[in-house]
């Protein structure tokens, strides 16, 4: 560009044509960009592409999902393996909680109480959770708010 032009464009923004004389600008500092034009596709072509990107993105959501899970299944198996080993200290920590006679330390021990049944059912020794179960329950047996929690257990 020349200095002539550019003292024209100068003139032009001082006689408060700038916004044209920013486009013009702006054509000639960014020009256009050339889209290649491929082969047209129909509607039938663009839906089944539309479908088999759909599908394969399905697939890849499925194979994570199921990853996910596995990882999760294997997380819940190695924290089960924990629990039984703990087991009796979490079962001699159940008494100081009941002790409490609060709605949440109720809650907790629920809560613990299910993890040591899925920890020993893993652990394919259901028959002694049932025992330790059936000794707790006929300890606290007068507490119904108590029992209501376990009562699936």
């Amino acid at each position: 560009m020349a200095i002539a032009d550019i003292k024209a464009l100068l003139v032009r923004v001082a006689d408060g044509d700038g916004a044209r004389v920013m486009s013009e600008l702006n054509r000639l500092t960014y020009p256009e960009i050339e889209t290649p034009v491929g082969e047209a596709l129909s509607c039938v072509d663009f839906a089944t592409k539309v479908v088999a990107v759909r599908e394969a993105r399905l697939k890849r959501q499925a194979k994570a999902a199921a990853a996910e899970r596995r990882r999760a299944a294997a997380a819940r198996k190695r924290h089960l393996e924990g629990v039984l080993k703990r087991a009796d200290a979490i079962w001699s920590g159940l008494d100081p909680l009941m002790g409490e006679k609060i709605a949440s330390a109720y809650d907790n021990v629920a809560a613990q109480l299910k993890e040591l049944h899925d920890a020993y059912e893993q652990g394919e020794r259901s028959v002694d959770f049932q025992q330790k179960l059936a000794a707790f329950r006929k300890t606290y047996s007068r507490r119904p708010a108590m029992m209501r929690r376990i009562e699936e257990l």
